[in-house]
C-alpha cells in the first residue's frame, strides 16, 4: 500500500494528494469541562460535522483521533461512507506506554477490518509520544510535559517540572515508536505514519510516511520554514503536516502552540485576557500562506487543526469568546453558553471558507482523480 502510495507520488509531481482536517471525537484530554474533550456527542452531531468536511471544505480526506473507541469507529465508518480517505489515530494522554501500545494495536485491528473491506486508510501510531505518554519525558501529567517544552516561555497555565536529558528523551522515544510501528504492522497492512513534534528527534525508518505536527513554535521566514520542510525529504519518504493551524486573534500565529494560552483558567467561568482580538480574517490569511507554501514544496498530505472544539465556545462578548483562543477552523456557539453540556451548532469561519477555496482549487487542478487507497 505504501510503495502504491509513493508511485503515485512520483508519478504526479505535486503536493497536496490528501487535503483534510483533523476531527477529535472525544480525548481524555482534560479541559476543566468534562473527562473528554467532547462531552456533548451524538452520531447525528457527528454525520453533520463529517457532511461539513465532505460537501463544502472540498477536502478529500480526514485525521480522525480520540479516545472513545466506539466513536472512533463510528466517525471512520461515516467518514469512508462520505467517499473520504481517513488517517486513523489512536490518542490516550497521560497513559502508560503499555496502555497506550495496546490501545494502537485495538485501533490498528479496527483500521484493518475497513483496509481489508477496500476503504481508503492509514494508521498513525500517534502523535508527540515525548509529551503525550508517560515514561518519555519527565513529567506525571500531559502538562507538565508539555511545560517542560516552552520551560522558558511565559505562559500561565502549562507547569514544567524539569529538567530534561535530550538525549534520554530521544532515547526512550525511539525505543518507544519500534515498539509501535511493531504493533501497528502487526495489526494493520497498510501504510503507517507517526505524527512528530519539532521537538522530536524520530527515527523515521520506522514507518512509511513523515508526519510533521507544525504549530509549536512561529517560523522566522518563510524561507527558513521551507528550508526546515526540505531537510526530511533526506528520508525518501512522503513528507505530511499531519497537523497545523493558528488561532483566531491577530497576530496568534507569532505564538505557535501557546497562543492558546490566552484564558484566565482561575475564574469560572474562563475569561480571555484584556488586549486579545479576534480576527478570523487573520487566521485564515495564515492558513493561506501555509498552504501555498505546502503546495509549492510538494508535500504529500495535509491536516488543518481542527474542525470543532466546542470546549472553546463563541461569544459575542470579547471577555468570554474562548474561540478566539481556539484552532478552529468552525465556531462552536452553544445554547447556553455558560452550560458545558448545552447543546451547540457549528459556523464555518473565514479561514474554513479560504481553506474550501483552496482545496477546490487544487482539486480542479487533478482533475477528476481520485485520491489512492
Amino acid at each position: 500500500m505504501a510503495n502504491e502510495d509513493h508511485a503515485i507520488l512520483a508519478a504526479n509531481g505535486s503536493g497536496l494528494h490528501y487535503r483534510g482536517v483533523a476531527y477529535d471525537v472525544g480525548s481524555n484530554h482534560q479541559t476543566g469541562q468534562g473527562d473528554l474533550s467532547r462531552m456533548v456527542w451524538s452520531d447525528e452531531l457527528m454525520r453533520s460535522e463529517i457532511d461539513l468536511v465532505a460537501d463544502e471544505l472540498n477536502a478529500n480526506s480526514v485525521t480522525l483521533y480520540g479516545t472513545a473507541l466506539d466513536r472512533v469507529e463510528a466517525a471512520v465508518s461515516y467518514a469512508i461512507d462520505r467517499g473520504l480517505h481517513v488517517w486513523l489515530q489512536p490518542r490516550l494522554m497521560d497513559g502508560t506506554q503499555q496502555d497506550v501500545l495496546d490501545f494502537i494495536g485495538e485501533v490498528g485491528e479496527l483500521g484493518e477490518s475497513f483496509r481489508k473491506q477496500g476503504a481508503g486508510i492509514h494508521l498513525s501510531i500517534g502523535c508527540t509520544h515525548s509529551i503525550q505518554t508517560k515514561g518519555i519525558m519527565p513529567g506525571d501529567f500531559y502538562h507538565n510535559r508539555m511545560g517542560n517544552v516552552f520551560a522558558d516561555a511565559d505562559h500561565n497555565f502549562l507547569r514544567p517540572v524539569g529538567p530534561v536529558d535530550q538525549e534520554d528523551v530521544t532515547r526512550k522515544l525511539n525505543a518507544f515508536l519500534a515498539k509501535a510501528a511493531a504493533v501497528g504492522r502487526a495489526t494493520f497492512k497498510g501504510g503507517i505514519t507517526y505524527s512528530g513534534g519539532p521537538f522530536e528527534d524520530v527515527d523515521w525508518s520506522l514507518v512509511d510516511y513523515i508526519g510533521l505536527v507544525e504549530y509549536y513554535y512561529p517560523h522566522p521566514s518563510r524561507e527558513a520554514y521551507a528550508k526546515e520542510l526540505s531537510s526530511y525529504r533526506k528520508w525518501g519518504k512522503p513528507v505530511m503536516i499531519s497537523e497545523y493551524g493558528s488561532f483566531t486573534y491577530k497576530d496568534g500565529h507569532t505564538k505557535g502552540l501557546l497562543g492558546f494560552d490566552i484564558v484566565d483558567r482561575t475564574v469560572e467561568p474562563p475569561t480571555v485576557f484584556p488586549g486579545f482580538v479576534r480576527d478570523e480574517q487573520a487566521q485564515a490569511d495564515f492558513h493561506l500562506e501555509s498552504l501555498r507554501l505546502f503546495d509549492e514544496l510538494g508535500i504529500y498530505s495535509v491536516a488543518v487543526t481542527e474542525l470543532v472544539h466546542p470546549t472553546h465556545p463563541y461569544s459575542e462578548d470579547p471577555k468570554y469568546d474562548l474561540d478566539t483562543a481556539s484552532m478552529t477552523i468552525t465556531k462552536s456557539i452553544r445554547d447556553d453558553y455558560f452550560d458545558m453540556l448545552s447543546a451547540y451548532r457549528v459556523e464555518p469561519k473565514e479561514s474554513f471558507r479560504a481553506i474550501a477555496r483552496y482545496y477546490g482549487a487544487v482539486a480542479g487542478r487533478e482533475g477528476s482523480q481520485s485520491p489512492a487507497a
